[in-house]
């Protein structure tokens, strides 16, 4: 027998259809307004996390250029808005109120001056970056401190979930709790800061630590610019951290003590003059000169382009009082914080030690000509800058330091300076040495024709635009010198972010 269905049974299936879409579309609409959530309180937080970085390296950037002016403004170094000086050697930033996004992303930056290279000083800059949270409080995992009921309820106390590795600090900072500044001192908790209510902002701070070191001016021996000419005597080189010059047999004598030092004076020529007269014991470079493996040591190669800098006169200084030629210095512990003495022309200097044969350091700027009838006494680093012309004789030139000293600078010649200023061109400067006498000094003019003459013998460095000389005259390269010159400027050795 056959059944009918009744018609008011037919919208049944209908309502069951709707009922189940609906409940598929709440289902639906539950989870995407969930995964809407966590995607925007995610992406809220890796804004920030970049922004962290961003904030610390131009932190960092801030206390590079800061750093470079050591060189290029001395005195005038970490003095600007937002600076403030610890001591004098430590110097810290922060960045003023109204800079950085409206105030969402920050930075502060440590700097130190933690060691010297050759009285040139190295800095440490640590700088750290702020950025702002936006969003939900939540990280996706426990923000919790073992043992504790409360984040960071108590000093030193280190969290342990995701908010750790998010770096997010939701109400205190991780980092000052644990680690202080960075080295174990000044632990404490420091909250974030609040809102106008009172309302802690969750921020991301993200650490990197940069070492700023000088770029020095010295790679060899010697280096002209503009042709070589050199006299009949030897080049070779020493190590005076050893002691003094140990003779010219040192170079062809494999038994002898410090061989190995002796054949490192490496010659550059950048023109295409090359006329060289006794033997050279070390590598020789030309730009288009005619060198060859007869009577040096090293690698020839006549091919090499060669591009110098110039020596710009020092800006920003402060100088001290007009004082005489005899003169004892107000002493400093480097070339950064020496005093600074000025003279429109010198002869017959005679430099005392104010801290009896103790190192200090002291800077002459000289805007004329310069002759070295002059007394430097033990332990005093001098640097001249002069704009004139050079007169060297070594009978009136007593440099009284001693190679091998104990000191941070072993070296006799590095304790005695001489850097040219460069003339525009066509302009040049005359560098005369003259015997009788030897001279340990290191000199670095590079618009400067430098001319030796006679027997005498010249320990330490040259720098110039073209070099000759005659007779027998010897020239013995201090490899110490590539420590102590005057940097033309500073770089960055080291770049880390502190992930703890």
């Amino acid at each position: 027998m056959k059944t009918l269905r009744g018609r008011n049974e037919k919208g049944s299936t209908f309502i069951c259809a709707v009922c189940t879409i609906a409940i598929i579309s709440l289902i639906g609409a539950n989870v995407l307004m969930n995964a809407t959530t966590r995607y925007n309180m995610t992406t809220k937080q890796v804004k920030g996390w970049k922004e962290a970085l961003y904030a610390a390296e131009a932190g960092g950037d801030i206390a590079f250029s800061e750093v470079r002016k050591v060189v290029s403004s001395p005195g005038n170094q970490f003095t600007g808005t937002g600076w403030t000086t610890v001591d004098s050697t430590h110097w810290t930033y922060t960045m003023p109120a109204g800079i950085g996004d409206s105030n969402t992303m920050t930075s502060t930056v440590a700097v130190d001056n933690f060691t010297s290279l050759g009285g040139n000083p190295m800095y440490r800059i640590r700088s750290v970056g702020t950025a702002r949270v936006y969003g939900l409080r939540r990280t996706g995992m426990s923000d919790g401190i073992t043992g504790l009921a409360t984040n960071f309820a108590a000093t030193g106390a280190r969290g342990d979930g995701d908010n750790l590795l998010r770096k997010i600090d939701f109400n205190y900072d991780h980092f000052m709790a644990t680690y202080g500044d960075g080295d174990g001192n000044y632990k404490h908790q420091q909250a974030v800061p609040t809102d106008a209510s009172g309302n802690p902002l969750a921020q991301v701070s993200r650490r990197i630590e940069l070492i700023a070191v000088p770029t020095l001016p010295i790679t060899g021996a010697l280096l002209a610019s503009g042709g070589f000419n050199s006299g009949g005597g030897v080049i070779d080189s020493y190590d005076s951290k050893n002691g003094a010059y140990p003779g010219n047999s040192t170079a062809t004598n494999p038994a002898a003590p410090y061989y190995s030092d002796s054949r490192d004076a490496n010659v550059v020529d950048g023109g295409s003059t090359w006329n060289q007269g006794g033997y050279i014991y070390g590598s020789v470079t030309t730009n288009g000169g005619n060198a060859s493996t007869a009577r040096i040591s090293g690698v020839v190669d006549n091919n090499v382009p060669v591009t110098q800098a110039v020596q710009p006169m020092p800006t920003g200084q402060t100088y001290q009082p007009t004082v005489g030629k005899a003169f004892t210095p107000i002493a400093g512990s480097s070339y950064a914080t020496g005093p600074w003495y000025l003279f429109s022309s010198l002869t017959g200097a005679s430099i005392s030690n104010p801290s009896g044969t103790a190192e200090t350091y002291v800077n002459v700027v000289v805007t004329g000509d310069l002759d070295t009838t002059m007394t430097v006494a033990r332990g005093v680093n001098v640097r001249f800058y002069f704009t004139g012309d050079l007169s060297i004789k070594g009978k009136n030139f007593n440099n009284n330091n001693v190679d091998g000293s104990p000191s941070t600078n072993p070296s006799r010649a590095g304790h005695v300076q001489f850097y040219g200023i460069s003339p525009t061109a066509p302009a040049t400067q005359s560098l005369n040495m003259s015997p009788p006498g030897d001279i340990q000094a290191l000199v670095y003019a590079p618009g400067g024709d430098f001319h030796e003459q006679g027997n005498n013998d010249f320990y330490g460095a040259i720098v110039c635009k073209t070099f000759s000389g005659n007779g027998s005259t010897g020239f013995h390269f201090d490899k110490e010198l590539g420590n102590t010159a005057a940097p033309l400027d500073y770089r960055i050795a080291s770049y880390v972010e502190d992930v703890r």
